[in-house]
């Protein structure tokens, strides 16, 4: 029939839908792959933003305990106190070196824990990891050997209690010795990663980039294209999910290869505290592809869909028409946000989302909220709409038409 459209080409039609689920594919892979880039690049070899983070474990219970245990055994262990107490006492006395040994311990343990937990060891701590992650930077980007490990010097810290054992007498201890080291990466750990944390300070920058126009070419090469936006969106959802995952078994094989004697609720508050803003950024991209899924299939023909849409129809139509049949007049504000509902429209999204986007690191409950509001906003856009044209259509009825 003349002008009718061509009819759609099957094997075409078959070649974008293959081509958008590929580019889809590879998408949801990059994703978990983008996020760890970033994360390399911003955490593991920035020290200043390292410190930033790891400041607050100076007052984690977990990471003080090991401290105090470490700091303890460096200091106590280095002298042999039973027999330097046995020593000083007569020999009658000689049953009182344990006691007396175990009191000392006490004492050093005390004073350390006193150290530990006081406002001096977050500035000893800050210290003792901007020197260990230096060491670790050089580690992850320099060629050459991987063997070794990276750890947290806990020399200050050692040195604080000699001070405050000699103030109170306690000479025996004062002198060099070994420094304890609260250990953070070890060999294993850092020839896994080397090679890896160099690729990805070199991706860093295009990869998310990449990740994105991926992601929205796969919705656009498609012919269907809201079935495309849920596909897409669907992929971020999915690749985000993965990154969780990937970093609860990243979590899991840290903790299983502790070295014997480490502190395993430590090593899960470091861990923790590390991942801490790249697992709330995962959820974020999370709940956008959540809530972008939501979107796409409320827009589609599905019979939920659609009675969602006509009941939300009903209920801006009966309220605006109600509101008008009341008195409701809105003037010349109603009149342009009839006349522009669609532009309006469009302006409320690209607002959310300009929010989210200057938004620094926005969470999970972040986005959320932010599409409930803007789902608020939509439907109050159209109420004004149809208030608007309700009443301009009641004035216009009562208004008497004038015969000559």
């Amino acid at each position: 029939m003349a002008g009718a459209p061509p009819a759609a080409h099957p094997g075409r039609h078959r070649l974008r839908t293959v081509v958008g689920a590929f580019l889809l594919v590879v998408a949801v892979l990059l994703t978990p792959v983008s996020v760890l880039a970033v994360w390399s690049r911003n955490q593991l070899l920035d020290t200043d933003r390292y410190v930033e983070t790891v400041t607050p474990l100076a007052s984690d219970p977990a990471v003080q305990d090991a401290v105090v245990q470490r700091v303890t055994a460096a200091i106590y262990d280095g002298v042999d106190v039973r027999q330097l107490v046995a020593g000083a006492l007569p020999q009658e006395g000689a049953f009182l070196a344990a006691p007396i040994s175990l009191g000392i311990e006490n004492l050093i343990e005390k004073i350390a824990r006193e150290l530990v937990t006081s406002d001096r060891f977050a500035s000893l701590w800050v210290d003792a990891n901007r020197t260990a992650h230096d060491a670790l930077v050089t580690v992850l980007t320099e060629p050459g050997d991987r063997k070794g490990s990276v750890s947290v010097d806990l020399s200050g810290v050692v040195g604080e209690v000699q001070s405050k054992l000699s103030s109170l007498g306690i000479t025996a201890f004062q002198g060099e010795r070994a420094a304890p080291q609260l250990e953070l990466f070890q060999s294993e750990q850092l020839a896994r990663v080397q090679l890896g944390v160099r690729l990805f300070d070199d991706l860093a920058t295009v990869l998310p980039w990449i990740t994105i126009a991926l992601l929205v070419a796969s919705a656009f090469v498609v012919v269907d294209r809201r079935r495309g936006v849920l596909a897409a969106f669907a992929g971020l959802l999915v690749g985000a999910l993965l990154t969780v995952a990937l970093f609860a078994v990243a979590r899991w094989v840290v903790l299983l290869e502790l070295p014997a004697g480490g502190s395993v609720s430590a090593a899960e508050a470091v861990f923790d505290l590390l991942t801490r803003f790249v697992r709330g950024a995962v959820r974020a991209l999370a709940a956008v592809g959540f809530v972008g899924v939501l979107a796409a299939l409320l827009a589609g023909p599905s019979r939920p869909a659609t009675a969602i849409r006509r009941w939300v129809g009903i209920g801006v139509a009966r309220t605006g028409d109600a509101a008008a049949s009341h008195g409701a007049r809105l003037g010349g504000f109603g009149a342009f946000v009839a006349e522009n509902v669609a532009a309006i429209r469009v302006a409320v999204v690209a607002a959310a989302v300009l929010l989210l986007v200057v938004v620094e690191q926005p969470s999970a409950g972040a986005v959320l909220w932010t599409a409930v509001i803007t789902a608020v906003a939509l439907v109050v856009v159209e109420l004004l709409a149809r208030t608007a044209s309700a009443g301009s259509d009641r004035d216009e009825a009562a208004t008497p038409v004038s015969t000559d």
